[in-house]
C-alpha cells in the first residue's frame, strides 16, 4: 500500500528510476518503500518479506523451529559431513562411491527429484517442468520438453521428491552424481558376498541413497562433531536474541518446536543463544513450551 500505483505513474505502466525515486521522496518513502519516519535501516538482508500481511497484536503464541529456523547451519560445512558420513553408509553396502566429491553448488532447495527417470526438474507455479537435469547433465529446452512436455508435476504422487529443505542438498547433490555413475555403467553395487546386484532402477538408486542420508542424521556420528564443533557448522547472529527478546517484551509466547533430540537441542541452543545474553539468563527463559 507504501508503493506507487499505476494511477501514479503517468505515462504507461512503469515508471524511470528518477521518476521513482521523485514520488518515493515526495511520500517520504526509502528505496525499500519504508517510511522514512520510521527510523529503520536500510539493510533488506535483515528484513523479513512476507506477501501477506499478519496482524501480529491478534497472535498470542509464535512456534519456532530449531534447525535451519533459529540455528542456521553453513550449508557447505554441514551438508559436506553428512554427505561425507552418507558416502560411508553407502561403501558399507557395496556402492562404489570413494572418488565422489560434494558439490554444493550441484543442486539447491526448491527442485524436485524424478524417481522413475533419474533427473532433477525446476517447475513453475503451475507444476510444469521450466528445466530438467539428468545426473550431472542439464538438459536441453527441446530435451526437456521431448520428456515432459505438458505434464503436470503431482507432489502428491510417490515418483516426485521435493527438496524443499536445505538438509536435502546432500541428498540431491549425490543422487546426481550417482546417476551419472549409473549411466556411465560404473555403479557396480556388491551383494557382501563377492557377487554383484542386479542393475538398479533410478528409484532403487535414490531409495539407496535417501537410507544413507538417513542414517547419517539419526545415528548420531554428524551430530556429535557439530556440538563439538559449533563455531565450524553454525552462523552465530548476536541479534536473534534481541528479536525473541522483543517479542517476549510484547506479551508473545514463544514454543520451540523440533524433532532434534533433548541433548542436541540443550547444547547448541546455549552456544547459539547464551553467549549473546546478560549474565544469568538462558536460552531457556525465551520460552512458554519446548
Amino acid at each position: 500500500d507504501l508503493l506507487p500505483v499505476p494511477e501514479m505513474m503517468g505515462r504507461g505502466s512503469f515508471m524511470e528510476g528518477e521518476e521513482l525515486q521523485d514520488v518515493c521522496d515526495k511520500l517520504g518513502l526509502d528505496k525499500w518503500g519504508t517510511p522514512k519516519t520510521w527510523g529503520l535501516p536500510a539493510q533488506p538482508q535483515r528484513s523479513v518479506f512476507c506477501s501477506r500481511t499478519v496482524n501480529m497484536r491478534s497472535i498470542r503464541c509464535i512456534g519456532y523451529d530449531m534447525d535451519y529456523t533459529l540455528i542456521h547451519y553453513k550449508v557447505t560445512e554441514w551438508e559436506g559431513r553428512a554427505y561425507m558420513y552418507a558416502k560411508e553408509n553407502l561403501e558399507q553396502v557395496g556402492f562404489p562411491v570413494d572418488e565422489l566429491i560434494f558439490d554444493p553448488e550441484l543442486v539447491c532447495r526448491g527442485l524436485i527429484i524424478d524417481k522413475k527417470l533419474g533427473n532433477m526438474v525446476k517447475v513453475d507455479r503451475f507444476g510444469l517442468v521450466k528445466r530438467a537435469m539428468h545426473g550431472n547433465r542439464r538438459l536441453s529446452i527441446s530435451e526437456t520438453h521431448a520428456v515432459y512436455g505438458r505434464q503436470l508435476v503431482d507432489l502428491r504422487e510417490s515418483r516426485w521428491v521435493f527438496l524443499n529443505t536445505l538438509f536435502s542438498v546432500s541428498e540431491g547433490c549425490l543422487y546426481a552424481q550417482l546417476v551419472a555413475k549409473l549411466d556411465r555403467g560404473e555403479l557396480t553395487v556388491m551383494d557382501g558376498k563377492g557377487g554383484t546386484l542386479g542393475p538398479l532402477s533410478y528409484e532403487q538408486l535414490f531409495n539407496a541413497v535417501s537410507k544413507a542420508l538417513f542414517k547419517a542424521h539419526v545415528e548420531g556420528r554428524l551430530k556429535a562433531d557439530v556440538m563439538k564443533d559449533p563455531e565450524r557448522y553454525v552462523e552465530f547472529d548476536n541479534e536473534l536474541p534481541l528479536t525473541l527478546l522483543d517479542q517476549r517484551e510484547a506479551g508473545k509466547k514463544l514454543a520451540l518446536i523440533t524433532n532434534s533430540d533433548w541433548q542436541y537441542t540443550k547444547v547448541m541452543m546455549q552456544q547459539v543463544f547464551d553467549r549473546f545474553l546478560p549474565n544469568g539468563m538462558s536460552w531457556r527463559g525465551f520460552f512458554y513450551v519446548i
